[in-house]
Formats: C-alpha cells, sequence, structure tokens
C-alpha cells in the first residue's frame, strides 16, 4: 500500500492529509492560511505540520499539492494568485521538496479535485467529466478520456473568469464581468447586500449577509433571494451550457461550498440550460452534487501524488 501526503490550499484555510492509494484518508489537519506566513515561513510550517500529522508506521513517499492559480508547472511555483498574498511566486515544488526529502507535484486546485472526483467520487465510471467549484470563487477541472486538460502553464478550467455578463462588475482578474463575480459565494453576498432592502427577511438579518442566508432565505420562501440564486443558477447555466457545447462530458459533477445546498442551486442550473447547450449534446449529460464534499481538495490532491508517482 502507498501512502502520501495531500495539501489543498485556499484563501481562508489550507487543509493537509495523508492518504493512501485507495484515496483513504488517514489523517487531517486544517490551518488559517493567514498563520502560515509568507515565503519560507510557509514551507517550514506545512511540513512541520505533515511530520506531527503521520499516522506512526505509515511512510508517505509523494506530496500532492491543489493551489488555486495562475501557477507555472513547469517551475513548479505558484505566480500572482489573488486570494494568497505573501504566496507570490513560491517555488513550493522545490523548496517542500527539500524540507520533505519527497517528490512534490503542484497542480490547479480545480484540476486536483477533478481527478479526485473521478477517482473517488462522483465522477467514478466516466471517460469524460467535468468538475465545477461553486465557493468563493469559480473554477473547473476537465478529464477527456480519461486524461486531464492541463493547458500550456497547467491552468486550464478558469471557468470562472469566462465572461458572463458585458455589462457586470469588475473582476479582481482585471477582467468585468466575470461568472465569479455573479454566481460565486462571493457574488451572491454582494447581490444580498445590494438588495437587502427589498427584502424583509434579509432587512431582518443582523451582520453582514452570506451565501448560505440567501439560500436560508429561499427556503423561508423569499422572493428577493429566489431572484438573486436564479440569476446565479442561470449565468452558471450559461457557462455549463458552454461546456457541455465544447467537451461534451457524460457528468458536470458541482462541488464548493455553495454547491453543498444540493438542489436549492442544482435544479434550476438544470432548468436552465436547455437555453445554453445543443440539445442533442445536453441529453448525455447529467449534473450531479460531489460526492467528496468538503474532502474533495484533499483528495485530489491525493490522487495528483499517486498519479505523478505512477508516472516517474
Amino acid at each position: 500500500m502507498r501512502y502520501v501526503y495531500a495539501i489543498d490550499v485556499g484563501g481562508t484555510k489550507v487543509e493537509l492529509a495523508v492518504g493512501d492509494e485507495t484515496g483513504r484518508l488517514l489523517a487531517t489537519d486544517r490551518v488559517a492560511t493567514g498563520d502560515l506566513g509568507r515565503q519560507d515561513a510557509i514551507v517550514a510550517a506545512l511540513s512541520e505540520r505533515l511530520r506531527t500529522l503521520t499516522p506512526v508506521g505509515i511512510h508517505p513517499d509523494a506530496v500532492g499539492v491543489g493551489s488555486p492559480g495562475p501557477l507555472d508547472s513547469r517551475a513548479g511555483r505558484l505566480l500572482k494568485p489573488s486570494n494568497l498574498p505573501g504566496w507570490e511566486f513560491l517555488e513550493i515544488e522545490n523548496k517542500l521538496s527539500a524540507a520533505m526529502g519527497l517528490p512534490v507535484t503542484l497542480e490547479n486546485d480545480a484540476t486536483a479535485a477533478a481527478l479526485g472526483e473521478w477517482q473517488y467520487g462522483a465522477g467514478q465510471g466516466t471517460d469524460d467529466m467535468v468538475y465545477v467549484t461553486v465557493s468563493t470563487g469559480v473554477g473547473a477541472g476537465i478529464i477527456a478520456h480519461g486524461d486531464l486538460i492541463r493547458g500550456a502553464a497547467a491552468n486550464a478550467g478558469e471557468l470562472g473568469h469566462v465572461i458572463v455578463n458585458f455589462e457586470g462588475v469588475p473582476c479582481h482578474c482585471g477582467l468585468t464581468g466575470c461568472l465569479e463575480t455573479e454566481a460565486s459565494g462571493t457574488a451572491l453576498a454582494r447581490m444580498a447586500e445590494e438588495r437587502r432592502r427589498e427584502s424583509s427577511w434579509l432587512r431582518a438579518h443582523a451582520g453582514p449577509l452570506s451565501a448560505p442566508d440567501v439560500f436560508e432565505a429561499l427556503r423561508a420562501g423569499d422572493a428577493t433571494a429566489r431572484e438573486i440564486v436564479d440569476h446565479a443558477a442561470d449565468r452558471l447555466a450559461w457557462a455549463f451550457g458552454t461546456l457541455v457545447n465544447l467537451t461534451n462530458p457524460e457528468r458536470i459533477v458541482v462541488g464548493g461550498g455553495v454547491a453543498a445546498e444540493g438542489d436549492w442551486l442544482l435544479d434550476p442550473i438544470r432548468r436552465a440550460m436547455p437555453r445554453y447547450a445543443m440539445p442533442d449534446l445536453l441529453s448525455s449529460t447529467t449534473v450531479v452534487q460531489s460526492a467528496l464534499g468538503a474532502d474533495v481538495g484533499v483528495a485530489g490532491a491525493v490522487a495528483v501524488a499517486l498519479r505523478a508517482g505512477r508516472k516517474a
């Protein structure tokens, strides 16, 4: 049995795990991203946490890292992820490999999650699948004919930065009207704040509004919340329809914090997709919720480490 380390980097937290070749997670840990410090302090903190996490008698032989892009896969380093201050140009493969004495493989986080869901989750049994994460941001990982679509620099799948509203709001990526500004958890919270006065439920809520608040209002029958969710679902359906037309997947697996709302989000997406996808292609595609849930990031990083080892 092989064992590997997994690291899933996020803007607010970093998840760590020890996994085996079946995708089972033997031990997990979580740390606030900001608590790791910057540059060399990040690598030292991660390596120490991984060593502490390792169960007695287990000897992992590789490390998989999933991180938001953009990144440079050939150099094994991050570039300038907008939600990771202090991580700019971090050569995480070389530095973490030196600290751990193990091979390290860096992968775009959504691509890693796609691999994890395909091998261990809701994508099992397919040859062509897309994983979409709808959380603080929006991203996608694409598997075609059993292989990852990674792109020239492993940054393929930036679905969140497809333009879906030419008159939309500016995005942190420098574009305007990105899907991420129209359908992410951050976007739902922004739209709820903008329309708070229209809704007695939203007005009565104390403090800043969040995406879970919008869905709570929706379940309570609030009309404004319904319009906000329907808007986001329509924009996601636009993007999903484009994915169907471009890649003809058997399955679109949707994960991330917002997707945890299940059919409250997925049903309006499914209803809207016929407006954006060719009927013959759409008929062979199903949209389902992630089976791995909150573990999809580290499960994906496990899969990345194991896949790299097989190719070596």
